[in-house]
């Protein structure tokens, strides 16, 4: 059985079109949350996304749109998009982000926005923060975006270790695997960020995939969202 593990979409509707053309036949697709935020689309990526009826958790974008007082942790840019979301996305939309769950358990394997011990908020960046969370999955593997960074931590002799490359991964755990950001990579490579998990030999393919950047630009360009999360994408930061 193949599964197909995408995060942060961030109503990059031109990434999300290329991921889904390069994505390899799977038997199912979950979503680890950010599905809107930062990008010019939402409309268009939550349709797509209720429309295939994803496996979806929240991510903190995500639950901005439905709870203001989350924006108090947004920077003024973020808090714009998400205000600016909630205003054009309408309620139908509205009501699916507000019922995402925060975590899911797929095959033994937990899957969270953010971290097995912040499901929704904390950044895993670091060997510190992964450490304490490797600690909490005995022995297991969790399924997390957030960061827009692809990666997996793992724990070796008691020390933690960080590998990334576009190639096949055994999985073993414990383990933090980040299939990175479909609609705003942030490790210094343009390319949209997924992956594909393959349950039966217990294994994990990084894939990376370019797409229509200036039609994102101009999506994010036309309503006047912030000029920086158009020029980001050029960078991958």
């Amino acid at each position: 059985m193949k599964i197909a593990i995408f995060s942060d979409i961030h109503a990059n509707w031109q990434a999300l079109e290329a991921v889904l053309r390069d994505c390899p036949p799977t038997d199912e697709t979950l979503c680890l949350g950010d599905v809107v935020g930062y990008g010019g689309d939402p409309k268009k990526c939550v349709d797509e996304v209720t429309s295939r009826g994803w496996m979806t958790l929240v991510g903190n974008h995500d639950r901005a749109c439905t709870d203001s007082e989350i924006l108090e942790w947004f920077n003024d840019d973020a808090a714009a998009v998400v205000r600016w979301t909630v205003d054009n996305i309408g309620d139908e939309r509205l009501d699916w982000l507000r019922g995402l769950p925060d975590s899911h358990v797929e095959h033994d394997v937990l899957l969270v926005h953010a971290s097995p011990r912040d499901h929704i908020y904390e950044y895993v960046l670091d060997t510190a923060v992964a450490f304490a969370n490797l600690e909490l999955l005995n022995g297991g593997v969790c399924f997390h975006g957030h960061t827009h960074v692809p990666g997996i931590f793992g724990l070796y002799d008691g020390q933690v270790t960080h590998e990334y490359r576009v190639d096949k991964f055994d999985l073993k755990g414990p383990a933090l695997v980040n299939p990175g950001s479909v609609g705003q990579p942030r490790d210094g490579s343009p390319m949209a960020s997924y992956g594909v998990w393959d349950v039966d030999h217990e294994s994990f393919e990084f894939r990376r995939v370019r797409y229509d950047i200036k039609g994102a630009q101009r999506a994010i360009r036309k309503p006047k969202l912030p000029e920086r999360f158009a020029v980001r994408l050029e960078t991958g930061r």
